[in-house]
């Protein structure tokens, strides 16, 4: 079959047609979807309840970067770095930043300018493999569903970005015949995927053996070849424009301290983690499986877009949860795969009866999906504060001193540079490097933060205890943050610090 032929076949098929019922109910799945999004989001942003310690970390780089620091070192005067993030987010929210937005609204706009994105893109790819406008559009909506997916509008990090690129990449090449046009603009879009999160390769790697498949394998390996240039351009200019401090990052810190034993216990971390991080995603991606291991039997298997890009995405997603510290926040890109591959399906079913249940199947999926979503909204209300950490700030008072955060937006919105941008770096690198440390516990010591603000529980428990000495900061600093500094105040996940010498000074002032 030639590609002309192929492609008559692929695009002039008359779809199996759907009756009014299936369609409404799909949609108003999806329509119950986004309302549940927009508010969830609209809370979480009022009370900057996304604004973990990672999602501080991009932001903070975002900051340096506006100062003139693109990755600062290790260790220098003025604190610690270490972080194995890709710059491309980073640098963009930078760019907001130069043209005068406010440090958490760039961030937010960033984030759901990325969602959006991966929608359309989403929506683009399914067109372009012959599912209908309708079906493609309800689909494009129905990866919010996921937690993942809804927790990267409120979480500024760089997985939304990574997947809308990644799909628009596997758009770009999904219809033959291929021009060189084409093919640049894939290698582009594929390149600037993996610029914002150093795992996204999966996009190329489906590509590449769906090619491969197809016969088309000159398109293949120039793809793969203008690429991997791109990677190395990429590369290059990070080298470069941190004058090479990011090789001894990288060098440092891109294997998250991973041994073998940890690397297997990938898929059950996997697992464990969808399971009470993301439980939305489960039905989608145990249906999506389900799917895959019936087309796996088939003679054109290998020609099956969707069917290799939820393998690809799996297979890598399994190998980033074998290294320590990766959160739910990785497993966004096994909900797109499973919706792609779904809607696909849907859309080539053999007969108007299946495709009608299949459409009543993904808006069931979607409502199984919302519900602990639902279950959350009037959480979300009572858990937090509106603007927590301008009122952390508030608390701290006025102060010439630097501020040690475990989120270092905390210094950020102060006005400060984090002395510590990646606390859950630092311990990692403070377990291969004796002394690493010791300029922080000798800051403690003698009381030069005017305060400690932590967010990962309380550090007089033993869950709080073993947070610090393996997570975060490391050994020895909770033995020096409680002897020099007192607990002051908690407001939400945070736990104030003040330096003990204030209370003596108070204290002689009094007598």
């Amino acid at each position: 079959m030639n590609i002309s032929t192929a492609r008559a076949n692929e695009l002039d098929s008359t779809p199996a047609s759907v009756s009014a019922g299936p369609k409404i109910l799909l949609m108003t799945a999806v329509a119950i979807i986004v309302v549940i999004t927009a508010v969830r989001a609209c809370i979480w942003w009022r009370n900057d309840a996304g604004i973990t310690f990672a999602s501080g970390v991009m932001i903070t780089m975002a900051t340096d970067l506006k100062q003139g620091v693109f990755y600062r070192p290790l260790y220098d005067s003025r604190g610690y770095g270490g972080t194995r993030y890709f710059p491309l987010f980073f640098c963009l929210h930078a760019l907001l930043l130069k043209l005068g937005m406010p440090i958490l609204a760039g961030a937010y706009l960033l984030s759901t300018a990325a969602i959006v994105l991966l929608m359309f893109g989403i929506f683009q790819l399914l067109r372009q493999l012959g599912v209908e406008p309708w079906l493609a559009g309800c689909s494009a909506v129905t990866v919010l569903a996921a937690g993942s997916v809804q927790m990267s509008l409120s979480t500024p990090q760089a997985d939304g970005l990574a997947a809308a690129l990644n799909v628009w990449g596997l758009a770009a090449i999904a219809r033959p015949p291929h021009s060189r046009r084409q093919i640049f603009l894939a290698s582009l879009l594929f390149t600037l995927a993996w610029s914002a999160k150093l795992t996204t390769v999966f996009g190329l790697a489906a590509a590449f053996v769906w090619l491969i498949a197809r016969g088309h394998k000159r398109v293949a390996w120039l793809l793969a070849a203008e690429t991997c240039c791109g990677y190395l351009m990429v590369g290059a200019a990070m080298i470069v424009t941190s004058h090479g401090r990011v090789v001894e990052i990288f060098k440092a810190c891109a294997s998250g301290g991973a041994d073998w034993k940890f690397i297997l216990s990938g898929p059950e971390r996997m697992k464990v983690m969808a399971t009470h991080a993301d439980p939305g995603l489960i039905p989608f991606a145990v249906l999506g499986l389900s799917v895959l291991a019936v087309l796996v039997f088939s003679s054109k298997f290998l020609q099956n877009l969707p069917a290799l890009f939820l393998i690809a995405t799996m297979a890598i997603t399994i190998m980033i949860f074998g290294s320590p510290g990766t959160a739910g926040n990785h497993l966004l890109d096994v909900q797109v795969a499973s919706v792609i591959l779904l809607a696909v399906g849907v859309a080539s079913a053999a007969s108007p009866l299946q495709k009608q249940l299949g459409v009543c199947v993904l808006a069931l999926l979607i409502a199984v999906a919302a519900i602990p979503r639902l279950q959350r909204l009037e959480g979300w209300t009572r858990t937090y504060h509106p603007h927590q950490f301008r009122r952390i700030i508030e608390i701290i008072g006025p102060t010439d001193q630097p501020i040690l955060a475990e989120n270092p937006v905390v210094p950020v919105l102060a006005g400060q540079y984090p002395y510590v941008l990646d606390p859950w770096m630092m311990q990692l690198l403070g377990t291969h490097a004796s002394g690493f440390a010791e300029p922080l516990l000798e800051r403690l010591r003698n009381q030069a933060f005017s305060a400690v603000v932590l967010a990962g529980g309380n550090p007089e428990q033993q869950g709080g205890l073993w947070w610090y000495d393996n997570m975060c900061f490391g050994p020895g600093f909770i033995p020096a943050l409680l002897e020099n500094y007192r607990f002051a105040q908690v407001l939400d996940d945070d736990r104030v610090y003040l330096p003990k010498k204030i209370e003596r000074i108070r204290e002689s002032g009094t007598k």
